[in-house]
């Protein structure tokens, strides 16, 4: 690309770029849709009682490798999150010197994925338990989990974890001190929106024939709640915004 090119698309900001990430994301997702199906083996099983063990588990890893399992969970990160990074990303560009912003933004996506990554082990083994371990069909452990998200939704926490992912913390400008804010800030970021989207990202996991679908609706959903207005902590309808904060 032209200098001339990359300066006039660099001040654009940074959606343009992230929009065209996430586009990456879903172009690669659909050329690899296999690999999102983590507990699609259960129904290979003709009872429950022979998934419902140790060795279920085993056989379970042995066609849905940890390491095949981390690439989906990569490509599903990579498809969903970065216009969830808009506002966070824009205020590292704009509260680090000019020479250090890449590296602000480099650190920042760091702790970010680091955050995200944890989580999706942690949701990848639930996901196994609930489809070998525990024996549940993929209706059921969809309805279950679509069950408790309802609840999560509407919970006084998830309004808390939601207004703290917009949170701006200061940025120190040299030494160490920036290297430490920029990387907590990734990770704290990644730990609040944790708290505010694991439910919706759960789901698109338990839904064998329709994840893409459900990616793309929890997506969505996502996008819009980060269009809210912070509000007080409190039980409220799970299907209720308030747009334009």
């Amino acid at each position: 690309m032209p200098t001339y090119l990359l300066v006039a698309a660099l001040t654009l900001g940074a959606r343009p770029w992230l929009i065209l990430i996430s586009l990456a994301g879903w172009g690669l997702l659909l050329g690899a849709v296999q690999m999102l199906s983590i507990p699609a083996y259960c129904g290979t099983f003709p009872a429950l009682d022979s998934a419902a063990s140790w060795a279920g588990v085993e056989q379970a890893l042995l066609f849905n490798p940890p390491r095949q399992l981390l690439s989906s969970w990569w490509l599903m990160l990579l498809a969903m999150m970065p216009l969830l990074l808009i506002h966070p990303l824009e205020h590292v560009w704009q509260r680090s010197l000019s020479r250090k912003r890449w590296q602000a933004v480099a650190l920042f996506v760091f702790g970010f994925v680091a955050a995200w990554t944890l989580a999706g082990v942690v949701l990848m083994t639930v996901t196994v338990g609930a489809r070998v371990m525990l024996g549940l069909s993929q209706v059921t452990a969809f309805v279950a989990a679509l069950g408790l998200g309802l609840v999560w939704q509407a919970s006084p926490f998830k309004q808390r974890c939601l207004n703290r992912c917009h949170y701006r913390p200061r940025i120190s400008a040299f030494g160490f001190a920036f290297v430490r804010d920029c990387l907590r800030y990734g990770v704290v970021s990644g730990g609040w929106c944790i708290g505010s989207c694991w439910p919706l990202m759960l789901l698109p996991m338990l839904a064998d024939q329709g994840h893409l679908p459900m990616m793309a609706l929890a997506m969505g959903w996502m996008i819009l709640e980060r269009m809210q207005r912070a509000q007080p902590p409190r039980w409220h309808s799970p299907f209720h915004l308030r747009l334009f904060r």
